[in-house]
């Protein structure tokens, strides 16, 4: 038990002594709240003990209770964090940071503390980070145990405690949102809508903003993002995480994520570099180990199946269907409303509204099934299947398919797309695989 492991022990020279004005240069607290008289560092940067003379004039003792004077308990907590604090903050690295409370549990009020008490505050770090603190606490009165408990805090520097001072809303939404998980990691800079939902040993990290309904699962990195209404990311997910880009040099950059996203377990998508964003689209589903790399703009309504992968710089417009274990090289463009067969390693452009499939990714003709699900008439699908033939069964050569294409009258706003794709591409675009027979340009 708690109890056991901070019994009192025979008193021994203290390594060091901190009276109140030497507390004061280590942590903020000022008085009224400032609830301890000397801080005796026991073990450097592993324990500690303050210490509290009650003398009965103290503010609280007047309304807890009148006639029956006695601490609230939870200044005995706050009294043991900032002891917690003192050990902490004292390290020369750390000083002039700021210590915010991030949850408190396994807290038990034994006996009452009153007026004339000395309240012995004995803590003890479990665990510690750098910028996250875990630490248990006994009080005793005498030696019997009063209270104990144990808290986690996070350690932001000055310049983010004025930020988050400006920004009170954020504080609410941080300490008294009961939808985060009290293992879960806010930093002070983000912002939670009072809606979301964050899972335990999730960390959300610095610039994050999270709108309304999002649920974020477990085990969960977060940083540099801004999450829309409605989005749901599973467990094991990293978003806006640093870009695996030897061009970055550490500029701010960001990654969006657009709304009613799904984005299951173990997905990574990092924030942009030279684009400065990362952008996904709205009601996109990301399969489980899908990657998105940094500066990829992935329109709205894209479903990316297990595994697939998005090297730097990838575009994939609306209605995209991309199939499991895909990669596509950087600076690729993947047309709307394209179909990337299972296991396809595409390397040049994919016009709109085909399927390519294999390795190298070769075209295998019109994505028929997803037009039809897309509401495309008969009629409209007819056009794009001879434009296909015209443009990829002539035996011409692309460009003189495309100028021929071109000429012709009444072409549909499809085939004009199709036709601009193809002449815009940088990178080349796939080609199907080659015929031995020649196909009629006529048709």
């Amino acid at each position: 038990m708690l109890i056991n492991n901070l019994e009192p022990v025979p008193p021994k020279t203290p390594k060091l002594t901190l009276e109140k004005e030497e507390i004061k240069k280590v942590i903020p607290h000022r008085e009224p709240f400032l609830l301890i008289d000397k801080v005796e560092i026991t073990e450097e940067e592993k324990s500690a003990v303050g210490y509290k003379y009650l003398t009965g004039e103290e503010d609280f003792f007047k309304g807890h209770f009148p006639n029956n004077p006695i601490m609230p308990g939870v200044l005995v907590v706050e009294a043991m964090a900032q002891t917690a604090c003192v050990l902490y903050l004292f390290r020369p690295d750390l000083r002039g940071k700021f210590a915010y409370f991030m949850s408190i549990d396994k807290t038990k009020f034994r006996k009452p503390v009153l007026p004339g008490n000395l309240l012995e505050l004995r803590v003890e770090v479990v665990k510690a980070k750098e910028r996250v603190g875990k630490v248990r606490g006994v009080a005793y009165v005498n030696t019997d145990v009063v209270a104990e408990s144990e808290f986690m805090f996070i350690l932001v520097d000055n310049k983010d405690a004025r930020k988050t001072s400006q920004q009170p809303e954020v504080n609410v939404a941080v300490q008294t949102q009961v939808n985060i998980h009290p293992f879960a990691i806010i930093h002070p800079t983000s912002k939670i809508h009072p809606t979301a939902k964050i899972g335990p040993y999730t960390v959300i990290g610095e610039n994050v903003v999270l709108e309304e309904n999002v649920q974020i699962g477990a085990h969960c990195h977060i940083e540099h993002a801004i999450i829309k209404k409605n989005t749901k990311v599973f467990d094991s997910v990293c978003i806006g995480t640093l870009p695996q880009d030897i061009k970055y040099k550490g500029e701010q950059t960001q990654a969006i994520i657009g709304e009613n996203c799904v984005i299951r377990e173990f997905v990574t998508i990092h924030r942009g570099t030279t684009t400065k964003l990362t952008l996904i689209g709205d009601n996109c589903y990301i399969m489980a180990y899908s990657h998105i790399a940094h500066d990829c703009r992935v329109g709205n309504n894209v479903v990316i199946t297990n595994g697939g992968t998005l090297a730097g710089h990838t575009v994939v417009e609306d209605n995209v269907t991309i199939g499991g274990l895909v990669a596509v090289h950087q600076y690729v463009r993947i047309g709307e409303l394209a179909m990337l067969g299972g296991g396809a390693m595409v390397s040049k452009d994919v016009p709109p509204f085909l399927m390519v499939v294999g390795d190298r990714a070769e075209l295998r003709g019109v994505n028929v099934i997803g037009l039809r699900r897309k509401g495309f008439s008969r009629e409209k699908i007819k056009e794009i299947k001879l434009a296909y033939k015209k443009l990829f069964r002539s035996k011409l050569p692309l460009s003189e398919a495309v100028a021929r294409l071109e000429q012709e009258k009444n072409l549909s706003d499809e085939v004009k797309y199709m036709l601009e794709f193809i002449k815009t591409s940088k990178r080349g675009i796939c080609r199907p695989v080659r015929l031995k027979y020649r196909v009629n340009f006529s048709g």
